[in-house]
């Protein structure tokens, strides 16, 4: 499978403050990967359902068992960054949807956790992805998986996921893939699925998920979901 690499798959604007801001959604050139796991590590261990449950962001050997991990991910040129564009072209990563192909009964290649935190967050995307409501949905064996999605915080409500998640639609079908979903954890990234065009195809209030992982989640979101979308 060859395609372009790095693309860029969309541009947009938007209006702050009387100000037009432009963004280009593109994939994560290699020269920016460490920059984009750095990313994610950032914000997204300490706010994402899952990860503040498990406490990721407090244990640096935590840490590094994701980074290790979002590092395999990333070298599979499937994610997707969005970039500020300033004075002179300048680019400020905004946004990062890291993505990866996810194969029926397979789980993502990992070195295997050792640190509580690790256990946790690995118990819960085991009993998460027993559930084939994609693969049922689509009847497909394989498809364009999220496994990560946040944006900064200085520009968040502007729809920097849901175009992220538009792009991803169209680099499935660059890798001939007709299907992308994937576990969403938030409400902040189920309401940009939904904007997104994508359709839950499942969802489990928190209290029973944490019942099935004898896991007590603290958080305001209800429900965890899974979206889908067929690529046409």
């Amino acid at each position: 499978m060859s395609r372009e690499y790095p693309k860029v798959w969309g541009k947009f604007e938007r209006n702050v403050e009387g100000k037009a801001l432009a963004f280009v959604i593109e994939d994560v050139p290699e020269e920016m990967w460490d920059s984009a796991v750095e990313f994610m590590l950032g914000n997204y261990i300490e706010e994402d359902v899952w990860w503040s449950t498990a406490g990721t962001a407090q244990d640096q050997e935590a840490i590094q068992e994701y980074r290790v991990l979002w590092q395999s991910i990333i070298k599979q040129k499937m994610s997707l960054a969005c970039f500020l564009i300033g004075e002179n072209d300048e680019k400020t990563l905004v946004g990062v949807n890291m993505c990866m192909l996810q194969e029926k009964d397979q789980f993502v290649e990992h070195k295997p956790p050792k640190t509580k935190a690790g256990l946790l967050s690995l118990r819960m995307f085991a009993e998460a992805m027993k559930v084939n409501a994609i693969y049922d949905k689509y009847n497909v064996a394989s498809y364009l998986m999220g496994a990560g999605l946040s944006t900064a915080p200085k520009y968040r409500r502007l729809g920097i996921s849901v175009e992220l998640l538009k792009c991803r639609m169209m680099l499935a079908k660059a890798i001939d893939q007709t299907v992308t979903g994937g576990i969403f954890t938030s409400i902040a990234a189920q309401k940009a699925a939904e904007k997104a065009g994508m359709e839950c195809l499942y969802e489990t209030s928190y209290k029973d998920f944490g019942v099935q992982c004898e896991i007590d989640f603290n958080t305001d979101t209800e429900y965890l979901k899974i979206f889908g979308k067929r690529i046409e």
